[in-house]
């Protein structure tokens, strides 16, 4: 330990210590007001003393020394070897979170369930408990490929009480009222057209950036998915799964929204000269710009209907307005493209929940026997 003397006049005794996160040395610090006794200094050691075994709590002794950042870049490029390319591109942009909000620089090996659970939370809890998903799973991971020797404390960490994830997503559809306020607020013709198209066809953003024109097939009302735009990639790639990859059929209200953006599309191709083989562009005939038209669609839902949704809401408004038309779950399901999905399910169980709801409230005050 050493000190010195301030301008104010105070005494700051310093001690170096080696950070039990990083490895790192570092120095901790404790400012005093002099008494002029002899016991200042030995004050000032205890404090210190008492600070630094805080600090040193909260590591364990060194097992391993990789980074946080080097361990998430070996799980990204395991990832790359194992998954697809947009997977694990998705995994690349997760992590990358993961890094800024537990060091770059931490020694993955010295994390335990107080320091993961504090830098891990910042103020939402369905936030955190996507993040702390995240982590465990990487962690997990870890253990298995040899670069940590324990994670049993990640069983400390729990996370915060909220809604399930499927409840939640189960009414994040658009009512009736709401579609009707939403398309007619909407400004940028292009954006009105594609959300009326997924509402009414209900593919994934991905999958409807990705068609040609020759995949909306008006004569024989099909649509033909068979490839998605990967946002992590920025290009085209195979279907989320094989079940994705089917044929749509197009309704008399999709055959009118089709034909409308066929026209549409024409008419920009004539105004802006150039050529291009989507069925929806940009204005120069490229890909539409899928960040762009999410930030647009949660940015009129939150001025519109006064809640912030994303363009995924639209396959469960898709699968509300089916099961209010009493179309059978699988038949929606093979719609969508998947065998099997709890979303898909909650979402119609909610709606036909509501509609058996409504209709008991409707026959509750019915008389039909004039009897006195």
């Amino acid at each position: 330990m050493w000190s010195q003397k301030l301008k104010s006049g105070s005494i700051c005794y310093f001690e170096r210590y080696k950070d039990p996160l990083t490895g790192k040395t570092k120095t901790a610090t404790v400012t005093l007001k002099p008494t002029g006794r002899k016991s200042d200094a030995r004050v000032a050691e205890d404090v210190l003393r008492e600070k630094l075994q805080k600090i040193m709590a909260s590591g364990d002794p060194v097992i391993n020394s990789i980074t946080f950042k080097d361990l998430c870049e070996k799980y990204v490029e395991y990832q790359h070897k194992e998954l697809k390319l947009q997977s694990a591109e998705a995994t690349r942009r997760r992590v990358s979170t993961l890094i800024r909000l537990i060091g770059h620089d931490t020694i993955a090996s010295h994390l335990s369930a107080p320091v993961v659970a504090d830098r891990l939370y910042t103020g939402d809890d369905i936030t955190f408990n996507e993040r702390l998903t995240r982590y465990k799973a990487l962690m997990r991971w870890a253990y298995r490929a040899g670069y940590v020797d324990d994670v049993a404390y990640l069983d400390r960490i729990q996370k915060k009480r909220v809604p399930s994830t499927r409840v939640r997503d189960a009414e994040k559809y658009l009512e009736h009222n709401e579609i009707d306020r939403l398309l007619s607020g909407m400004k940028i013709e292009r954006w009105k057209l594609f959300t009326e198209f997924l509402i009414l066809s209900g593919l994934r953003i991905g999958e409807a950036i990705a068609l040609n024109d020759s995949d909306v097939n008006l004569n024989t009302r099909e649509i033909s998915v068979t490839k998605t735009f990967s946002r992590e990639i920025r290009q085209i790639s195979t279907t989320k799964t094989e079940m994705s990859e089917r044929t749509v059929f197009i309704q008399d209200e999709l055959l009118d929204v089709c034909r409308r953006i066929k026209k549409f599309e024409r008419e920009r191709q004539l105004m802006y000269v150039y050529r291009t083989d989507l069925f929806v562009s940009d204005d120069y005939g490229k890909y539409v710009n899928y960040d762009a038209y999410a930030k647009y669609f949660r940015e009129n839902t939150e001025h519109l209907l006064g809640r912030r949704l994303t363009p995924h809401s639209l396959r469960h408004t898709h699968t509300a307005l089916l099961a209010e038309a009493g179309v059978p779950l699988e038949t929606i399901s093979r719609r969508l493209g998947h065998a099997n999905s709890g979303v898909t399910r909650d979402v119609y169980m909610h709606v036909t929940n509501r509609m058996r709801n409504s209709d008991a409230e409707k026959l509750k005050s019915v008389k039909m026997l004039d009897i006195c």
